[in-house]
């Protein structure tokens, strides 16, 4: 594959990603909506505040995306490594509140994370992966 057919590989995969995430954050991120619907409290939730972070965070990295394909240059997309960290940053601080193990530390820990929240952890991920190749492929050149 050429570079440029990598270049733009990359930005779909980020745009793609970044679609999958606003997904995530749109999804329950703990089995809150059927605790709601009975008698016993609901389980924690990700807050409004780090859902908006997220949200943005996203969009962030969807605009490099678009801006790596209408520059046809890696050099916007390296900047996805930041939107992927804080996307990170904010899964992984969820996931360790809610995950049954740590029932000790937080009493709410029985409540096993949804979908979204795994989902959200990937798109952390990805975002950070695809953002370090974007920066080597520039530094290479």
């Amino acid at each position: 594959m050429s570079g440029g057919s990598l270049r733009r590989t990359r930005a779909v995969v980020v745009a793609a990603t970044a679609v999958a995430g606003v997904v995530a954050l749109v999804m329950p991120t703990a089995h809150a909506l059927s605790d709601r619907l009975t008698d016993i409290a609901p389980g924690p939730e990700l807050d409004l505040a780090l859902r908006l972070v997220c949200a943005v965070a996203m969009a962030a990295a969807f605009a490099l995306a678009w801006v790596t394909l209408r520059r046809h240059s890696d050099e916007p997309l390296a900047f996805a490594t930041l939107p992927g960290l804080i996307v990170c940053g904010i899964a992984v601080r969820y996931l360790v509140r809610t995950l049954p193990a740590a029932a000790e530390v937080f009493p709410s820990a029985e409540v096993r994370p949804a979908l979204g929240a795994w989902l959200l952890l990937g798109v952390g991920v990805l975002l950070t992966v695809m953002g370090l190749a974007a920066g080597f492929a520039a530094k290479r050149r």
